[in-house]
C-alpha cells in the first residue's frame, strides 16, 4: 500500500470517529466537577490517595485544600477493601479462577457539613484465571488488576461529583 492510501485511509477513519460523536472521556463540559476545591479525608500516602489526588487536580480550575473549612466540597473515604475469593475449583481441587472485588465506601458534603452525596458502597468485580505453574506471574497480574479496579472506582467518583450541584445538599 502506497503512502498516499495510507493517509486516505487514516484521514477516512479519523472522519469516521468524529462523525459518531466520539469524545475522550471527560472531555465534555459537563463531565466538570462544579466545584473550585475540595478536600479529601482519605488515608494518607496510599495508592487510592494518590490517584484521587491526580485525578481530581487534572480538573481544570479544582484546587486540594488543606482544610474542610475553606472547601467548596468534603470527600470522605470510609473504607476500600480488596477481596479474592475462588470462584472455580479443577477436578484434582486446585483453583482455576478466582474472582476479585474493589470495594469502596465514600461520601461527599459541602461546606456546611450538609450531604451532597450520602456513604455510597462502588464495588468493581472482575475474573481472573489461575494456574500453579504460573504463581508468580499470577500475583503481579493480580496487582494489576487491583491497581485497575482502584482506578475505575477513583473514575467513577468524580464522574458522579460532576454530576452534583452545590444546591443538592439535603437540607
Amino acid at each position: 500500500m502506497n503512502s498516499s492510501r495510507r493517509i486516505a485511509l487514516t484521514l477516512l477513519m479519523v472522519a469516521t470517529l468524529s462523525a459518531c460523536g466520539f469524545q475522550l472521556r471527560g472531555s465534555r463540559a459537563d463531565s466538570r466537577m462544579p466545584f473550585n476545591s475540595v478536600y479529601l479525608i482519605v488515608a494518607a500516602r496510599t495508592p487510592l490517595e494518590r490517584d484521587l489526588r491526580s485525578t481530581i487536580l487534572a480538573q481544570e480550575g479544582v484546587i486540594i485544600t488543606a482544610d474542610a473549612k475553606s472547601a467548596d466540597v468534603t470527600i470522605r473515604v470510609i473504607s476500600a477493601t480488596e477481596e479474592k475469593k475462588i470462584l472455580t475449583l479443577n477436578a484434582q481441587g486446585q483453583v482455576r479462577e478466582y474472582s476479585l472485588i474493589y470495594r469502596l465506601n465514600f461520601d461527599v458534603k459541602d461546606k456546611a457539613g450538609k450531604i451532597m452525596l450520602a456513604p455510597t458502597e462502588l464495588a468493581l468485580q472482575t475474573f481472573m484465571s489461575f494456574s500453579e505453574s504460573q504463581a508468580l506471574a499470577k500475583e503481579t497480574e493480580e496487582k494489576m488488576v487491583f491497581n485497575d479496579l482502584r482506578g475505575d472506582a477513583v473514575s467513577q467518583i468524580v464522574r458522579r461529583l460532576a454530576r452534583l450541584k452545590p444546591e443538592d445538599a439535603e437540607k
